[in-house]
C-alpha cells in the first residue's frame, strides 16, 4: 500500500487465526510501495527488525503463502504478503547492518 491509501482500511478478520496476532506488524510493515516499505524497515531498529524476522519465520511465511493462494491474493489478504515480503527484507538489511 502506498502511504495514500495506508492504513489499510480492512481488517484481519478474514485471515486465519494464527495470521490475526500479526495485525500489528502489518499495520506498521505490511507496505506494498517498496519505497515507503524500504525506508520503514532502514528507520527501525536492529531490536525491531529482528522481532519482525522472528514473528514471521519461514512456517508464518508458508501460512501467508497459503492464505494468498486460498482467497486468490483478495484485497484483505495482499497486507500480508507485503509482511512476508517486509520479514525477507528486514533480514536482508540486518544481515547488511552487521
Amino acid at each position: 500500500m502506498s502511504g495514500q491509501d495506508w492504513p489499510p482500511s480492512i481488517s484481519p478478520d478474514s485471515a486465519p487465526e494464527a495470521l490475526r496476532a500479526l495485525w500489528p506488524l502489518v499495520l506498521r510493515y505490511g507496505i506494498s510501495d517498496d519505497q515507503v516499505r524500504e525506508d520503514t524497515l532502514e528507520a527501525a531498529s536492529d531490536a525491531e527488525l529482528t522481532e519482525l524476522v522472528r514473528r514471521v519465520d519461514k512456517p508464518v511465511l508458508q501460512a501467508i503463502n497459503q492464505y494468498l493462494d486460498l482467497v486468490h491474493d483478495a484485497e484483505e489478504a495482499v497486507p500480508f504478503g507485503d509482511l512476508a515480503q517486509a520479514a525477507m527484507e528486514a533480514q536482508l538489511l540486518l544481515k547488511q547492518r552487521h
